[in-house]
């Protein structure tokens, strides 16, 4: 199977990188620093720096968001608020467009969001069901989802909450029988 993956540089990425080249997959990452994706994910590991590397004729099975900059590290100034965004839901944008002008449409969107979704409920677990905080962590969450929503007509989507593990996304791709 052919999979693009965003964010394959980051520390969930590039460990789903090695599992699913150790799957037999083929891996294509979009990343801000493709100099830096086969010393991370692989020397087997197309790395691309822009959708516009790729042509409309490219095919690919599956197509796998976990697109961000760090959101912990840094103050969330305005500056960096409009990075998280850009990082997050530009991406996202630009991959639904992609996805939209692809002769062959990819099979599955798997979109990575954040347990930043359900924002800061300090101690408390969340899960899927927990309810969320008004606060910017829940609205980027938010909009980044809605985003990868509209490649709904154009793929079957899923939407993932992350947190340090991958293990759904694999889970996911079995289920789908695409493994």
């Amino acid at each position: 199977m052919h999979i693009l993956l965003t964010g394959g540089t980051g520390f969930i990425g590039a460990s789903l990188c090695h599992r699913l080249h150790d799957l037999g997959h083929q891996l294509t990452v979009l990343s801000r620093k493709p100099e830096s994706v086969k010393a991370l994910c692989g020397k087997e590991v197309l790395a691309i720096q822009a959708l516009s590397q790729l042509s409309t004729q490219d095919e690919f099975d599956v197509i796998i968001n976990l697109a961000g900059i760090p959101i912990a590290d840094k103050r969330w100034t305005s500056a960096r608020k409009k990075a998280l965004e850009d990082s997050r839901v530009g991406i996202t944008h630009a991959l639904v467009d992609f996805i939209g002008s692809c002769q062959k449409k990819p099979e599955v969107l798997i979109s990575g969001s954040a347990v930043g979704f359900y924002g800061d409920c300090g101690d408390t677990l969340v899960d899927e069901d927990s309810p969320f905080h008004e606060e910017y962590s829940h609205e980027l969450c938010q909009r980044w989802e809605q985003e990868a929503l509209l490649s709904s007509k154009r793929s079957w989507i899923t939407l993932i909450k992350m947190n340090r593990r991958f293990y759904r996304i694999i889970r996911c791709l079995s289920l789908m029988h695409l493994h």
